[in-house]
């Protein structure tokens, strides 16, 4: 064999060995891009949720001040969402509710994108269905239901739908006398 030859054939080893050494560097290259790409989602869908609790955090401070303002402004709130109003403490009462409800969306929107654990959401569920037996929030529901989204309130009206051929729970508050009251 001529020396040209054995050029050859090192030169055409020398190009097997780049071209597995190219196809491993491109295999690593699409295994980083597809992890970059995992990232990318986490991250955007984290940052919705943050934007949605950001949101649901700032409505839940301001609402706080109704609580602790006069009946007027309290009333004033309930009335302008078609909320039923009624006495002052009636009013709360319903306002709880109102800001319960960011919770309960809050909560099952963090179940449905997966960031809370099936036996946790399961707990919480049984918060939400104790408070829809109550008359205050299918009171509540009814006007607020339009404030939350489609996923959320189809979900609510399906487990109002079920509990309201049981008579609605009354709470201890409305079931007092009115001299326990205070009246």
């Amino acid at each position: 064999m001529k020396l040209a030859d054995w050029l050859q054939i090192i030169s055409l080893l020398a190009v097997v060995v780049a071209l597995l050494l190219n196809y491993r560097q491109a295999r690593e290259t699409a295994k980083q891009a597809t992890e970059a790409s995992k990232q990318v989602t986490v991250s955007t869908t984290m940052m919705r949720q943050d934007a949605y609790r950001q949101m649901t955090n700032y409505g839940a401070n301001f609402n706080a001040i109704l609580f602790q303002s006069g009946d007027d402004l309290l009333h004033w709130f309930l009335a302008s969402r078609g909320i039923p109003t009624g006495t002052h403490e009636q009013n709360l009462r319903h306002m709880f509710m109102f800001v319960r409800m960011d919770v309960h969306e809050s909560v099952y929107l963090s179940h449905k994108e997966d960031f809370l654990e099936d036996s946790a959401w399961e707990a919480w569920r049984q918060v939400l269905l104790a408070d829809a037996a109550t008359a205050e929030f299918r009171a509540v529901w009814r006007a607020a239901s339009l404030h939350y989204v489609g996923d959320f309130r189809s979900y609510v009206d399906s487990i109002v739908a079920e509990t309201i051929a049981e008579p609605a729970i009354e709470t201890a508050a409305a079931t007092r006398a009115p001299a326990q009251r205070g009246n």
